[in-house]
């Protein structure tokens, strides 16, 4: 009788127990929400505040005088250049690094290029016109596609740091299929500062630091021989950096390089006594200003001072030349280099430099340049009209020489995506010799680049 009791009184005891864990474990949990509401809510009051305060310091930087107070905010950076570092620093977060074994910041840069062409036919020239004349007839290739490396080094005594780069393609040996070479084309170790640079690699010519757009020509860049000193030439660069005002400002450049020599035409029995590589002098003073964010120009004038070693002779190399960009409105920029002097082969223009006519050695006469208008159509599509001469003084020539070479060329670029390219690009190059008459080639090219 007892056990029974038992039994009925055990559930009406247990009953309650289980209803007041319950409770507590539910009570808990509801703690637990206002307390997780209590910190969302405190969170929203401090972003509620900073947010209130950066309006505050807009509408006082908006506001307040050019001659700047004594307030905490004004010993700030400006608002504009704080949210420019959050930009930057939220677009090197979205990258993926390449780390290099010195845990140093390392980018990997190129372009993937294919090229198809058509060119009318190839005239049979001497070697003054090897680089005028450099294609075959037609064909494709991947051999301009690049490769690059950017860099960032250690940070240096006096709030400056190491940068670098590195860019190569495939256009050195033989053309035929599966020959295709890893060449260097620039690349330079950067020390830089706030006002000045100290830098040491291979690049094009001080005096010439500008080129026209084109994916068709890269392995070679665009009017080589026409007008555009392109040589990638080894060289150490000093750059001061000085404002005038907030608006404009002076870039002085002077730069110890290696000329390359052995690109001038030499009879064969004078071949041995030419001296393959050459000290050479340069230096560029480049004047700019911005009228606002998109007008804009900048100008400079330029020289390179060397002498060529041939056949126990000295011939002088002195070159002036000026450079341009201008951009005007947004829809239209204009660009080039013009170029005076004599003996200009060692730095990419045509292979004559100098002559020699029984014992006499003279160097030869050379003007040229180019120039170069380039639209944004709209933002994905751009075009390209370009033009370039180089004209050598006839007097100055043995038969067979290149009085004059002019190339022009017209492209249309647009953008598939973010990083693809296509584009469609016509040229013509007229090159007119001492005797004979004018050479004429015209050459059609398609590219699709991906760009990494």
């Amino acid at each position: 009788m007892r056990a029974r009791i038992l039994l009925l009184v055990l559930p009406l005891l247990v009953l309650p127990l289980e209803a007041q864990v319950a409770d507590n474990s539910q009570a808990a949990m509801l703690q637990k929400v206002i307390d997780r509401l209590d910190a969302l809510e405190r969170q929203n009051r401090e972003l509620t505040e900073e947010v209130h305060s950066l309006r505050e310091e807009l509408r006082s930087a908006q506001t307040a005088p050019d001659s700047g107070s004594n307030t905490a905010a004004s010993e700030q950076p400006p608002l504009n250049e704080r949210v420019a570092v959050n930009e930057q620093r939220v677009a090197e977060q979205a990258q993926t690094k390449v780390e290099a074994s010195q845990k140093l910041p390392l980018a990997l840069t190129g372009m993937l290029l294919f090229n198809a062409f058509s060119a009318s036919k190839i005239p049979e020239l001497g070697d003054a016109a090897s680089q005028v004349y450099r294609s075959s007839n037609s064909g494709a290739t991947l051999r301009q596609t690049q490769l690059g490396l950017q860099f960032q080094g250690p940070h240096l005594p006096g709030d400056g740091q190491v940068h670098g780069f590195l860019s190569m393609d495939f256009f050195n040996g033989p053309s035929y299929l599966g020959a295709d070479w890893l060449r260097i084309r620039r690349g330079a170790i950067s020390f830089d500062w706030q006002d000045r640079s100290l830098s040491f690699g291979q690049d094009k010519p001080l005096i010439a630091p500008r080129q026209p757009n084109s994916l068709a020509e890269v392995g070679i860049p665009p009017l080589a021989g026409a007008g555009n000193l392109w040589l990638w030439l080894p060289q150490a660069r000093y750059e001061e950096r000085h404002k005038l005002g907030l608006s404009s400002g002076i870039t002085a450049q002077l730069a110890v390089m290696e000329t390359d020599e052995s690109r001038a035409t030499v009879p064969m029995e004078y071949a041995e006594t030419l001296e393959q590589v050459r000290p050479a002098l340069e230096g560029r003073v480049a004047f700019w200003h911005k009228f606002d964010d998109v007008r804009r120009f900048e100008i400079a004038p330029s020289f390179h001072l060397s002498t060529t070693h041939v056949g126990g002779s000295s011939v002088p190399s002195r070159i002036a030349s000026f450079d341009w960009l201008i951009v005007p409105w947004s829809k239209i920029e204009i660009s080039g280099t013009a170029f005076h002097g004599r003996n200009v082969a060692s730095l990419g223009a045509l292979e004559q430099g100098f002559s020699i006519d029984g014992d006499e050695i003279r160097p030869i006469h050379s003007s040229g340049g180019w120039t170069q208008v380039s639209v944004p159509v709209t933002s994905r599509l751009t075009w390209n009209l370009f033009s370039g001469l180089e004209s050598d003084r006839a007097k100055d020539l043995v038969p067979g020489g290149i009085t004059r070479n002019l190339a022009y060329a017209s492209n249309v670029m647009y953008r598939i995506g973010p990083n693809v390219l296509i584009s469609l690009e016509g040229l013509q190059n007229r090159t007119r010799f001492v005797s004979g008459p004018e050479q004429v080639q015209n050459r059609y090219d398609l590219a699709v680049a991906y760009l990494f």
